[in-house]
Order: structure tokens, then sequence, then C-alpha cells
């Protein structure tokens, strides 16, 4: 039978967020007199990346996020400036450089011949929208959630449940989430009873405090799970 509503996530599931959060650190850096190199990449990467996970586990919240990252940055490179407008400046950067994963662009057009696709994303509203404006996906999807916007965030059930208020009735048994995080799409999923797609490209480990209800390492077999397709 298939699936009928797709909710995507969006960083690591259709945008490659490692390539647009590159671009826009070194444009950041560049506006602190330096130029960025791979030491500095990977220190933000690790950073944003820890914040991140404690953000999805409501450990921190997304102001405090915001300004943790680029303070700690500051910090690193032994700069000065106001943490806040830095970040105010990645945002608007990150919000310029829409550049897709291989493959997501034409996952996109094939489910939505029969599918009807949102996208479900914790991401900054700035940034989000920045990059879906310029998207070659953008006709294939009826709307964006941005949880900044929604006043709860992925992996709660609240959030899911406002997702599936504002789409209208669905039949539950053919909605799916399709997601590269455990913790927030996979989890969203379980608290939210519907079926989930674990994009999983790099073969990382399972939780099993988080059951799946498929795993996928390519796009091609999102497209197959969607459609139900041998």
């Amino acid at each position: 039978m298939g699936y009928r509503t797709i909710l995507f996530d969006a960083d690591m599931t259709l945008w490659d967020f490692n390539a647009s959060e590159r671009c826009a650190l070194a444009d950041v850096t560049r506006s602190l007199g330096r130029e960025l190199t791979p030491e500095m990449e990977q220190f933000y990467h690790q950073v944003n990346g820890s914040l991140w996970h404690q953000f999805d586990l409501k450990q921190v919240t997304r102001e405090e996020l915001t300004e943790r990252r680029f303070q700690q940055y500051l910090e690193f490179l032994g700069a000065e400036g106001d943490p806040m407008e830095i970040n105010h400046h990645y945002e608007q950067a990150l919000g310029e450089y829409s550049i897709m994963l291989p493959g997501a662009e034409e996952m996109c057009r094939r489910v939505a011949e029969c599918c009807t696709l949102y996208i479900i994303t914790n991401g900054l509203h700035t940034a989000q929208t920045g990059r879906f404006n310029k998207s070659p996906i953008k006709p294939y999807i009826r709307q964006m959630f941005i949880s900044q916007d929604m006043g709860c965030q992925k992996p709660d059930k609240e959030y899911f449940d406002q997702v599936l208020q504002a789409i209208g009735p669905v039949d539950l048994a053919e909605t799916v989430i399709v997601g590269d995080s455990l913790t927030s799409d996979m989890k969203g999923g379980l608290n939210a009873g519907l079926d989930t797609i674990w994009y999983n490209p790099n073969g990382k480990p399972a939780d099993p405090e988080i059951p799946v209800t498929w795993e996928a390492a390519t796009m091609e077999r999102i497209v197959e799970i969607i459609l139900a397709e041998p």
C-alpha cells in the first residue's frame, strides 16, 4: 500500500547542513578578520553539535544554544564580539546557502507524484526559510513546520499534534516520518504514534530504546519504502 503523507526532516535528510554551515561559518569568521581553518571548523562543529543534542534533550534553551556556541567560538579564536550579533549574521548567511544532499531533489520529485510532502524541523526560522525559498524542492513541499514558530519542538508529542492538526485529516497508518536523528525524528515518531524511516547512510548504531519502523542507508531505499516497491 505504501505511505501517502510524508514528514521529512530538513537538515542532513534533505539539505547538506554541513556544507551550508561551512560556508556560513566562513562568512562569520571572515567578518572577525580571520580565514576559516579546519581546526576552527572542527571546534565549532563539535560545540554546535553538542549544544543541538542538549537542545533535543531539553537541557538548554534555543537562546542558550545560539549564544553559547558563538561565545565559545569567540573564546577559541581569541576574538571579541557580541555572540548574539554574530549568531544573527550566521543565521542570515546560512539562509543564503541552500545546498541539497545528493539525490534529495530526485527523491522528493518521485515521492511527490503520489504523496503529500511536508518538512518538520527544529532549525532556526531565518536559516530554514531562506534555504527553503531558494531550494529546488520547494515546488514539491506543501508546508514547512519550524519548531521555533510553534512553541514546541521535536520530539515532543505536542509538536506533532500541532503538525497533524494543521495538515488536516490524514490516515495515520499512511503517514511516516523520515529523518536522520534518533533523538528528535525517530523518538518523535515514537511519541506521536507514527511510523518512521531512519535515514542512516553512515551506519550509525541503533538505540534499542528508540525502535524505528524502517532503516534506510540510501535515498533510493527511502523511495522504495514509501512507495512500497519491492
